[in-house]
Formats: C-alpha cells, structure tokens, sequence
C-alpha cells in the first residue's frame, strides 16, 4: 500500500477584515486562524506599560512575521513564556534603569536576565509552589525571548542593539537534567485499566449520553494510548481513514502522523474475531484497537457532518457543553484532553500506591506501553519498532525500565561468560539476583558457611593467584558481600565493636573511616529485614557479642 506524503499547510489567515493589509499587524489585539488548532487570540495591550510601546510593538511585528512559519500552539506558547521578560524588565526598572526601547537589549541585559531567572519560583498558583525554577522552565522562557530577538535580527535589524549576542549554551547538559518519565507501576496501570473498562461497559450497555461526551473521547483517547503507545496530537490527529487493512487477514493498520518531519507511522494492531455489535444477540464492548477506533468513529459521525469542512475528517470531535463556546462544533485539543483526563481521574477517585490523587499523563503512558511490551518480550528491538524510534539507544535510555528478570538474567550471562575464560573457576561460586534469589544449586557453599567473614558473607572471596580476600572493611563497598538473617548478630557485634572505637579516635578520622559503614548498615542493610528481627539481634550483640567480636566489646 502506498503511503503518500502529506501537504505541509503552514498558512495561518488573519482573522480580520479583508480590507485591511495583511503583512502589518493590525492592531495591539490580533486573532490568527491556525490549520491545526483554530482561533488563537493575541493581546499584546498589556505589554505597553511604563512607556514601552516601542518595544511592544517589534514584538507584536516578530510574531505577525511568525505566523506562517510557526504552529499557532507554538506562538501562544511563546507569548506566555515572554511574559517572564516582561516581569524582569519591571524588576530591572526598580533597580534604576528602564528599558523602553529594543536596540537597549544587548548582551548586557541578556546575562541579568538569565541570572535573573536562576532567583525565580515557581507561582503561588501551581504544584510545586514556592520551589526554584526548573531547568526546563528557565530554558523555556530564555528561548522564547531569543526566538523573537532572533526575528527582529533578521527582519528590522536596524531596530536591534548591535551588542545584542546570546551566549553560547547557558543550561549545559538540561537534557540529561530532566527527569526520565517513569512508568505506572503494575497496580496503578492496573487500577486505570479497570476504570476504563468500567467506562466502557457503562458507554456499551447504555446511553452513550450517559457520561459527557468530553468523557467519553477522553476514554477512547486512554485507551488507544494504553494500547499503541501513541503520543497524545498523533492521536488528537487521527482521521476517519486512519485505519485500513493489513496485508494479513488477522491484522489491521493503524496510520499515525507526527507533525514534526511529517512522517507517517503504521501500526499493527489485532483484528478482532468477533463482531462487536452482537454476541449471542447482546452488544458486546469492543475487544480490539480497530473496534474501539470505528466505535469512536461511530459516535463522532453526527458531528463531522456538521462541522467546517476542514475539521470533519477527524475523529477528536466534540460539541462544547459548556461556557462562552456553548454547542460550538470543534476539534478535541490538548488543553481540553487534559482537562478531561484529570476530571476522569476525579471521577474515578483513582490513586497512586502511596495513596495520594494519580495524576494521569500521557508522558507516562507511553513509557509503561514499552515496559509492559518488553516484559513480555524480552526484545529491545521490538519496542523500539513499536514505539517509531530510529535508535534502539533512545528507546532504552528514555523509556524502557529493567525488570528484576531481566537484570537477573544479565547477572545469569554475565557470570557464564567470566566462568568461560577464568582459568580458576570455585565450584561454590554464586550468583545473585536482582530480586535476592539465588539458584538452588549453587546456594550449597553458603548454606554451609563455606564463605563466611567476620561480618555476614561473601559470594566469592577468592582472588588471583588462589589467594582469600580477607579486608571485611571494604565488604561494605563490595558488590559481592550478602547478608543472611543469621548474620544480623554477628554483623551488629560488628556494629557495636566499632562504636566502642569511636571515644578512642579523633572526631575526624572517625567520620572518614568508621561512620559510612554504620550509616550503611542503617540505612541500607538493616531496612531489608523485619524490623523484630533487626531489634533482637541489636539486643543480642549488645548482651552477648558474637564470639568473633567478644574480646573486643
């Protein structure tokens, strides 16, 4: 089947009187009419305060220039961002001196800004209240306003400083600051599973305006992410032939676009055996990909036939229930998916596994589709294919975490490969898994405390040349030092040994030498093991030291 390229549509009309030219802005307040996102309105009346039109006005000019070769989103984004310079100018204009003109930004003012933004908080009105600024979000506003300087550079240069220069890269390595999206674990992807199948029983076996029909888009869009791994535009972007057949009888097509690169990503989805409308003269709720998308295509019909033409070819499409856009026939956007998933998390009561409100995101979604995917795969490959990702680096790296198994089974491999090529194997020798497991055939040497040191016990102690490690300091840092409920005495003799030392020693050298491996077995050791084991075996050594450590406590 031939995939053809689609036509990148980058216009973006005015949405004022045709009289009026179009390549000057028309006035402080303008609406642009976005291909992708609709009626974006624009007011810059706000920014021409304490005497600083001039400067308001090359703003407005750099995003009327913007128009046709950036997304609306992408403006309105950049026009919030903004509004952080504009907080740093009135700050700037306190401390002495007032910018009202554009050829006054120079680098000068470029460098208070930044250092300006590394003293700001987060607002009174968000999550983390009160927090300092995040990396991205500082390099979010600085590239918004760099953006625009960058315009008026290029297209009213005289109106810019000379000295106007931006430094190289002021948030170094912010990429690999950002935190990794971590999946839902197994029973929060377990509990948002179950509310939409609740849902969708209740959509199935009822009147579909029985939940709003915001709620009920928001459900299909859960569950198509749930199941492709979709970011959430290729899926607001879906089109009624989005889906199509598959070259096997049992299998069907999803097409998703990206609208950066344009490029086009076919999914293959399961084609259900059984037909949905009816099973043993009952409506069934859909089992497959392909049924959930032709039943949201099904309750969107009446809305595409009435909607403008240039919208009727999607699938997200909604009838405002609500508010100034009342019984308005729009495309379903990102604001408003957002709003309707966290109203779905409301209205399920859903929660975290510390009990506290989930907060559902679609940048969560993904990453568990592609651990769940490789759990049951075991084949990086695979979900990278799944996932439309060019490098298997990116998919491991970004949004594939290990399973206890699969580090076992590193562990398993990694351990086979050393016996191959070491001359001098120890037929004791263990191996240790990622969960504590140890394969019952090679527990023998331990069970027998074959390897035992002076303070738990070590999975191998030999060393070259057939010598013994005998440094019981160092297991604290040694990747092969276990610890067995029957050691806890003697490690706490150990423990206490070591205290008794600490009036012998000066302050410093204990807490270079003596205090990490306490601290250690604290923090690290003792919390693997029931808490009424831990206190008789502390009471134990402290009453009767185990006999490697008596003489000395």
């Amino acid at each position: 089947m031939k995939i053809s390229r689609p036509r990148v549509d980058r216009k973006i009309k005015s949405a004022v009187d045709e009289l009026k030219p179009t390549d000057m802005p028309p006035m402080w307040t303008f609406t642009i009419d976005c291909p992708n996102f609709g009626l974006i309105y624009f007011d810059f009346q706000e920014m021409r305060n304490y005497q600083r039109d001039e400067i308001a006005g090359s703003i407005r000019d750099a995003f009327w220039s913007m128009r046709h070769v950036s997304e609306g989103a992408s403006l309105q984004s950049y026009l919030n961002s903004i509004r952080k310079f504009w907080n740093f100018l009135d700050d700037f204009r306190l401390s002495g001196e007032a910018i009202t003109r554009l050829d006054q930004i120079d680098r000068r003012c470029i460098d208070a800004y930044l250092t300006w933004l590394e003293l700001q908080t987060v607002a009174s009105n968000q999550k983390n209240t009160g927090k300092k600024l995040s990396t991205g979000m500082k390099r979010t506003a600085y590239s918004a306003i760099k953006t625009i300087l960058f315009n008026r550079k290029r297209f009213d240069p005289d109106a810019v400083s000379p000295f106007l220069t931006f430094p190289k890269n002021p948030f170094p390595n912010a990429n690999q600051l950002s935190l990794k999206r971590q999946p839902y674990s197994n029973q929060e992807h377990r509990r948002i599973l179950q509310a939409l199948n609740n849902d969708l029983k209740h959509i199935n076996e009822s009147n579909v305006h029985s939940l709003p029909s915001l709620q009920i888009l928001v459900v299909y869009l859960l569950v198509l992410a749930s199941a492709t791994g979709e970011n959430l535009q290729p899926l607001l972007e879906l089109r009624r032939d989005s889906l199509r057949d598959h070259p096997l009888k049992d299998r069907e097509l999803l097409f998703t676009q990206k609208r950066r690169g344009w490029t086009t990503f076919a999914t293959s989805v399961r084609k259900s055996q059984i037909t949905p409308e009816t099973v043993n003269g009952t409506h069934a709720i859909p089992t497959s990909v392909g049924d959930h998308f032709r039943a949201l295509c099904a309750f969107t019909s009446p809305i595409s036939m009435k909607i403008e033409e240039r919208h009727s070819s999607f699938v997200f499409l909604w009838s405002v229930s609500r508010g100034k856009r009342k019984d308005k026939l729009i495309r379903l956007t990102r604001l408003e998916a957002k709003t309707g998933i966290r109203d779905f998390s409301k209205r399920h009561s859903l929660l975290d596994d510390q009990g506290k409100p989930l907060a559902l995101s679609f940048g969560r979604f993904r990453p568990t589709f592609a651990t769940e995917l490789y759990r049951r795969t075991h084949d990086i490959r695979k979900v990278s294919q799944a996932l439309g990702h060019a490098s298997v680096e990116t998919t491991a790296r970004s949004y594939v975490n290990l399973t206890s198994d699969a580090t076992r089974n590193h562990s398993f491999v990694a351990e086979g490969m050393v016996a191959k090529f070491v001359r001098l194997e120890s037929h004791g020798k263990t191996v240790l898994a990622a969960d504590g497991s140890i394969p019952i055939t090679e527990i023998k040497g331990l069970l027998t405390s074959g390897y035992s040191t002076g303070v738990a016990h070590c999975r191998n102690p030999f060393r070259e040349e057939e010598s013994v490690c005998k440094k019981f300091f160092t297991c604290f840092r040694c990747p092969n030092m276990l610890v067995f409920e029957d050691d806890l005495w003697r490690l706490f003799s150990f423990y206490f040994r070591l205290l008794s030392e600490r009036s012998k020693l000066r302050p410093d050298h204990w807490l270079k030498t003596y205090a990490p491996i306490l601290r250690r077995i604290d923090d690290e050791i003792a919390p693997q093991f029931p808490s009424e084991k831990v206190l008789e075996a502390r009471n134990k050594a402290q009453t009767n030291p185990h006999p490697a450590w008596k003489g000395f406590t």
